[in-house]
């Protein structure tokens, strides 16, 4: 099914300084004396990715900052749940576009959380699932937004909304909804990607017809590539974006994990922060191939000890790839940063997303609207970039 391709994702990881992940509870309630940083925690989708979730910070702007820059499309975000254990993250930043979208083309139109232009990202989730035939979607990393053009429309959250449910797992290892603390069951975001959309009965919005221009497509059609980016890749989106006025879609490796997110702007003149997000990725892909290996030796099972051999191997040619790039274009350059809209970094101080409005005690902030990115984020670690418009 095209939703076991899409939902080997992000796994974020903790880097030198930053929180572990058993101060997730203390790092979400915010960051004593640095109240522009904010964490966001992954977990991770399957066994193969790892078994705790592990968590890293961004920069995002003071609730009293100007941001400046090229800010232009900011006004017509609208700010995405926490995916939290969904693996949903093309979805998320797919549904954002749209929003962005209608909000543009509608602006006397409230942008409230939860208000007329906040659509279902659990909608795009199963339609995507859903007769892959018909779908005109050939590369799923550039061309996922034509499942809109296909569908005709979305339905507002409040009428299939972004939830968390009892669910299990089949003998295909596909989702299926669970009786409440049944054997085996579990409770949570995963449960979005079980198909319900027979239940909807109203809150559909027509769209219009959706374009993109591909920016930028690794040749090796690899969601996890580093280093792979053209030199003028920085330049091009943000030509695009004040050229357009529109987001850039990217997918990016993070920690060893693919992810995805919308561009939204930039500013060329703050100061990048020493490359914290770049960094911590040079240091965290160069530490791995040891642990792997010593993993490895201690390995009992023969199978298990080739399996973390390979991925060491792995781990080592991604992390060359990286600092070749690196060293090539110039390493960390002191200025710039992009605006992005994640669906991983709550705001302590935002409004909170009740994802089942039947019970309490699952409310929890949505995420910050916006957070930053250093130019060297996308011109080392970006594999696929692409401007989503309307004619």
């Amino acid at each position: 099914m095209l939703r076991l391709i899409l939902t080997s994702v992000l796994v974020l990881a903790t880097t030198t300084g930053w929180a572990e992940s058993n101060d997730l509870q203390d790092i979400q309630n915010g960051t004593p004396g640095r109240s522009d940083l904010v964490w966001g925690a992954k977990f991770p989708n399957s066994p193969d990715e790892g078994v705790d979730p592990v968590v890293t910070s961004v920069l995002a702007p003071l609730s009293n900052k100007k941001l400046g820059g090229f800010d232009e499309l900011i006004p017509y975000l609208i700010p995405s749940p926490n995916q939290e254990d969904a693996g949903s993250c093309l979805y998320m930043s797919l549904t954002g576009v749209v929003e962005w979208w209608m909000a543009r083309l509608n602006p006397a139109m409230s942008r409230a959380p939860g208000g007329p232009l906040d659509f279902s990202e659990r909608y795009m989730m199963n339609m995507a699932g859903l007769d892959e035939e018909t779908l005109p979607v050939k590369n799923w990393k550039v061309d996922s937004v034509l499942v809109f053009n296909h569908t005709g429309r979305t339905v507002q959250n409040d009428h299939y909304r972004f939830t968390k449910g009892w669910y299990g797992t089949d003998k295909e290892g596909d989702y299926v909804a669970a009786q409440p603390n049944g054997v085996d069951a579990e409770y949570g975001t995963p449960y979005n990607w079980i198909q319900e959309t027979a239940k909807i009965q109203s809150g559909f919005v027509n769209l219009p017809k959706f374009e993109r221009d591909v920016l930028f497509a690794d040749p090796e059609s690899n969601q996890w590539n580093v280093g792979i980016a053209p030199a003028d890749l920085v330049d091009k989106v943000k030509q695009a974006l004040v050229a357009r006025k529109a987001p850039v879609h990217v997918i990016y490796n993070h920690y060893g994990y693919w992810h995805a997110v919308n561009i939204v702007g930039f500013n060329d003149q703050m100061n990048s922060e020493g490359c914290k997000f770049v960094e911590g990725m040079r240091q965290y892909m160069g530490e791995q191939p040891a642990k792997l290996r010593a993993k490895a030796a201690g390995a009992k099972d023969p199978a298990e000890k080739e399996r973390l051999l390979k991925l060491a191997e792995k781990w080592d040619k991604t992390g060359r790839r990286l600092e070749g790039a690196y060293q090539v274009q110039g390493g960390c350059h002191p200025r710039g940063m992009f605006y992005v809209r994640d669906s991983l970094y709550e705001d302590p101080q935002g409004p909170m997303y009740d994802y089942d409005p039947s019970q309490s005690g699952d409310e929890a902030p949505y995420a910050k609207p916006i957070i930053f990115h250093e130019y060297d984020w996308v011109r080392y670690l970006v594999n696929h970039a692409t401007q989503i418009y309307v004619q």
